[in-house]
């Protein structure tokens, strides 16, 4: 892998290590959300979600579609999701 590809790769796997944004990541795998509908599914407070949606966004991680007062949030890209899961799967097949 190139160096350059090496850099991309890296900056993705830690915008995935913090423990909010995974479980952002995970409440918008079912579908768009607002982040009000985040806030309070992941029990988190709202500067804190703002925070990691702004993160996750720069990243192009996730999308957001603005309708009149609302923002919603949607995974970018479904292949987001496929990662998710498979990180999920190595977690419990290494644990045993």
């Amino acid at each position: 892998m190139r160096e350059e590809d090496c850099a991309r790769v890296s900056d993705f796997v830690k915008a995935l290590t913090n423990p909010l944004r995974l479980r952002i990541l995970c409440v918008l795998q079912e579908s768009e959300k607002t982040v009000s509908e985040i806030v309070s599914l992941t029990e988190a407070k709202q500067a804190n979600v703002s925070i990691q949606l702004g993160i996750l966004r720069s990243r192009g991680i996730v999308t957001p579609r603005r309708c009149e007062n609302n923002v919603y949030y949607r995974v970018a890209d479904d292949r987001v999701i496929r990662v998710l899961e498979m990180m999920r799967e190595l977690t419990v097949s290494v644990r045993g």
